[in-house]
């Protein structure tokens, strides 16, 4: 289900509007009506627009670096530009534009805003939003992930530290920064920063996930880590012939193979009656080649605990999440060792 509407497009990007931006949205309208002051609906209204031209500044400067940008959706807690992974050497030009963006337009507005402004119920809208444009781009600087400013000290680290290091390290202040928040916010039961000081440790702690997976991995290939040989089951195969094979190999689920070639799978949680064959109760299989890269194979297995390896249309292995955890011990430990 698509939960965002897109608006239009700037330099072949969709902007779209994430369903919750349009609720959050309403209830300014509505509070604003209520107040008789419409001030914060437009400056609400605004500030996105503000958003979105930061947006545009880190996606312009991404596709001079050949970066395919998906679309820009907003949220209630500000906008995202989702695009490919970002190279390396272009992450710390591409993290500063989108702050740059906001200082240009904060102090263009807070110079204008001098000579002239436009005053809605007594409040100064132009003078309002120079100075919010000048709080983002300041609070995007910060350095800690998942803020651009985590981006940036990323970039500079890294060619002292390297890449995996110093995203830990900047994503380590992000979560340190997100705790303070949080505890800040507990404390004046803040809503609006609790909510922040959440998006900041998760989007922290997910960038440290995702880099280290992409770089532990790198190159692994589905044959690296697979399970060769796997034992298997036929589709004639009884339920309580395959219920001992179980009990005897000790695994919760198993490829089915006739006449040499996968056909199916089944697992312990595919069987309901006694009566029955294997053929019965087994499943599609999701298959992989031996050449399939770590990223592939997670992205399949985000929805069944393990992938099957075939290669000229014979099994060559099997992969579970067992694999995958153990493979990923294995190679941080030799990733420590290194240093």
């Amino acid at each position: 289900m698509n939960y965002s509407i897109r608006l239009f497009k700037i330099m072949g990007i969709p902007i779209e509007l994430h369903i919750t931006f349009i609720l959050f949205l309403v209830v300014i309208i509505g509070l604003s009506i209520m107040n008789n002051s419409i001030f914060w609906a437009v400056l609400f209204i605004l500030l996105f627009v503000s958003v979105v031209l930061h947006e545009l500044g880190h996606s312009y400067v991404a596709k001079k670096y050949g970066v395919k940008i998906e679309k820009i959706l907003l949220l209630p807690i500000g906008g995202v530009a989702m695009m490919d992974k970002i190279p390396k050497e272009g992450e710390l030009r591409i993290g500063i534009a989108g702050p740059l963006v906001s200082f240009i337009i904060g102090i263009v507005l807070l110079i204008v805003s001098q000579f002239f402004d436009i005053n809605i119920n007594g409040y100064p809208l132009l003078y309002t939003l120079s100075l919010l444009n000048l709080m983002l781009g300041g609070f995007n600087l910060i350095p800690a992930f998942p803020m651009d400013g985590g981006r940036i000290l990323r970039a500079i680290l890294s060619k002292k530290y390297g890449y995996l290091k110093s995203t830990k390290i900047a994503a380590n202040i992000g979560k340190s920064l997100a705790l303070i928040m949080l505890l800040f916010g507990l404390l004046s039961m803040n809503i609006i920063l609790i909510l922040v000081s959440l998006f900041v440790y998760f989007g922290a702690e997910q960038e440290s996930r995702v880099v280290e997976v992409e770089t532990i991995f790198k190159n692994i290939k589905a044959k690296d880590i697979m399970t060769p040989n796997p034992v298997y089951v036929t589709p004639d195969m009884s339920i309580e012939e395959f219920l001992d094979f179980m009990l005897k190999h000790k695994y919760f689920g198993y490829p089915v193979v006739e006449n040499g070639k996968l056909v199916g799978c089944i697992g312990i949680g595919n069987i309901h009656k006694k009566e029955g064959t294997v053929r019965d109760y087994m499943e599609k299989p999701v298959v992989v080649s031996e050449d399939t890269d770590i990223k592939e194979i997670l992205r399949k297995m985000a929805n069944t605990d393990r992938v099957f390896v075939v290669e000229g249309g014979k099994l060559k292995g099997i992969i579970s999440k067992t694999d995958i955890l153990r493979a990923m011990s294995i190679l941080e430990l030799k990733e420590e060792l290194k240093d």
